[in-house]
């Protein structure tokens, strides 16, 4: 587990140093919906933000985050499998486009029940149970799922959304460590950002809104790091190889499906 929290954090940065363009489209989603709330007076005290924490225009930007995140995701994996390579991290192959574009509904569909959960109108206990239960599925579901979104990142039919449900046997207590060891620390650190903003002067408030953005642009790449190896290690463990085999039939990409 050390070596892999390791792992997670150096090639992170690794991604950062050598694909700057790339980590630079989440860094600056992150800062243009900064730029938003600072605008509407989010941070002025705790009860502008909550007033102003659904805001239409802070929420289409954050969607913008969601979209930007999910790049990542695809760009990082095929960094980490080809050795730290950044030409495969930009790389359009047609057949991971494809692929990957099953990942991309799939998160189009979860992310869209979690932002709508506050406008359906439920009380304010019953609404914070039901984000809770979503929140706790969808996490336990990015875990059993890794091996299905690596897999579509790098052009691999082989592993699909229900074999990888089904490879997660043996590791998935493995993944939930690594994420708390790695992930964790970091979303702390965005929210103390966010405590940090309330209130202050726009010194500091800009300050942080930069640190912020840098954070939560490393925090993507660690997630999609996390994938990767929770995926690598399911692979591993049931003697399969996340990147396709140079006679791997090229098959529809429904079978991502299996």
């Amino acid at each position: 587990m050390i070596a892999a929290i390791k792992e997670v954090f150096v090639r992170s940065a690794r991604f950062a140093w050598l694909c700057p363009l790339l980590f630079a489209v989440p860094l600056a989603a992150e800062f243009a919906q900064h730029v938003v709330e600072v605008r509407i007076g989010l941070y002025a005290d705790i009860a502008s933000a909550q007033a102003h924490e659904g805001d239409s225009l802070r929420m289409g930007f954050g969607y913008v985050k969601v979209l930007a995140l999910f790049a990542v995701g695809y760009w990082v994996v095929r960094f980490l499998a080809h050795g730290d390579d950044p030409r495969e991290a930009r790389r359009l192959d047609p057949v991971a486009l494809r692929l990957f574009s099953w990942v991309a509904l799939y998160a189009l569909v979860t992310s869209v029940i979690q932002f709508s959960l506050p406008y359906l109108g439920f009380e304010r206990g019953v609404l914070m149970g039901a984000t809770g239960v979503v929140m706790l599925v969808s996490l336990t579901l990015e875990f059993c799922l890794s091996g299905w979104k690596a897999a579509a990142a790098l052009g691999n039919p082989r592993i699909g959304f229900l074999r990888s449900l089904r490879m997660i046997r043996g590791s998935f207590w493995w993944a939930c460590g690594l994420f708390v060891l790695t992930v964790m620390p970091l979303l702390v650190a965005h929210y103390v950002a966010f405590a940090l903003a309330l209130g202050a002067g726009p010194g500091k408030l800009w300050s942080v809104m930069v640190l912020d953005s840098l954070l939560t642009a490393y925090l993507g790449v660690v997630i999609a790091a996390n994938c990767y190896l929770v995926a690598r290690r399911m692979a591993d463990r049931h003697g399969e190889t996340l990147l396709p085999t140079a006679n791997a039939a090229l098959t529809p990409a429904t079978v991502s499906l299996r």
